[in-house]
């Protein structure tokens, strides 16, 4: 029988102590469990709230790089690959919750698959119900679909729907374009192979950008739904909404550009803008209202404001 491959963990933790606490001790319990050898790296990005601080006091055995400056999701990522020392690699957001089993799970099933190079597992809301997790890559008509309700419509199509498969949800192990970041497992023979996250994204499309070179490098990428965890979904994004919010939607377009060019993110800045174009009248209408939905929705008309001002305005940069 073959000697089980060691696992590192890599953790990106920006503001969320009390998660960060959280996924740190559920790890403590997998390491107590599980007879496969278990590093964890935790990467601060330069936190406010004591992170660093009540990891270096709470967990003595987890390799800490706490970092005097925010270098992004991708930077610390990376960081945090380069102190890797195990084959295989799990990179985990701090808004995850899962059982040792899980994780166990994941790795044993990557073990038993030497063609997969990046799997991601059963992703699911806190109150249990299925969390897209897994996607085609991004395209133009994909995203004028997205940006015109087509995929509202026609939900169960891949013409109009076909970035989510269709509203597919996989029972069996299935190959797939990419996978989400809040959680997946790599082998850092790939990293060696084809590098780790682009930097160029700050935050965001940086997965979906590392599962395309993957694919490009002959790797599959795949899901598993034998293993299941929970995303809580979005905690640091919501420290920095209007930053997150931009982020995205300019991340998106750099990938156009790198994958198909200037005339596609030039297209892909034009749908950004069309998305909040056809969506902001109805916020404006309910921003009328009084109390938590009328301020949330005067919210949403800044920041749809914003989005449509900056996808013009990045284009002159």
């Amino acid at each position: 029988m073959s000697e089980q491959l060691g696992l590192s963990v890599v953790i990106v933790n920006w503001n969320t102590r009390g998660l960060l606490l959280d996924v740190l001790g559920r790890l403590a319990r997998c390491r107590e469990s599980s007879s496969r050898r278990m590093q964890v790296i935790v990467v601060d990005n330069a936190s406010e709230d004591g992170s660093a601080a009540a990891v270096a006091e709470e967990f003595e055995d987890v390799l800490l790089l706490a970092q005097d400056r925010n270098l992004g999701f991708a930077g610390g990522v990376n960081l945090g690959f380069e102190a890797a020392q195990e084959e295989l690699i799990v990179l985990l957001n701090t808004d995850v919750s899962f059982e040792p089993e899980a994780l166990e799970a994941l790795a044993h099933h990557v073990e038993q698959e030497p063609r997969l190079g990046v799997c991601g597992p059963r992703v699911s809301f806190a109150d249990g119900s299925f969390q897209s997790s897994y996607w085609r890559f991004p395209s133009l008509w994909q995203l004028f679909c997205t940006s015109c309700y087509l995929y509202k419509l026609f939900p169960r199509t891949r013409l109009f729907d076909g970035e989510r498969y269709g509203g597919q949800v996989f029972s069996e192990p299935h190959e797939v374009d990419a996978v989400s970041g809040c959680v997946f497992l790599l082998r850092r023979s790939l990293i060696d192979r084809i590098g780790g996250l682009d930097e160029g994204y700050f935050m965001y499309f940086e997965e979906t950008d590392l599962c395309r070179r993957a694919r490009a490098a002959g790797v599959s990428v795949g899901y598993f739904p034998g293993a299941s965890f929970v995303h809580f979904g979005g905690v640091s994004a919501r420290l920095a909404r209007r930053r997150n919010f931009l982020q995205f939607r300019r991340s998106r377009v750099r990938f156009f550009r790198k994958h198909h060019g200037v005339w596609a993110a030039a297209c892909a800045r034009v749908l950004n803008a069309l998305f909040l174009l056809l969506r902001l009248p109805a916020w404006i209408i309910r921003s009328l209202l009084p109390g938590s939905w009328g301020k949330e929705a005067r919210a949403r008309v800044s920041l749809y404001a914003s989005g449509i001002v900056d996808a013009f305005a990045s284009s002159c940069r």
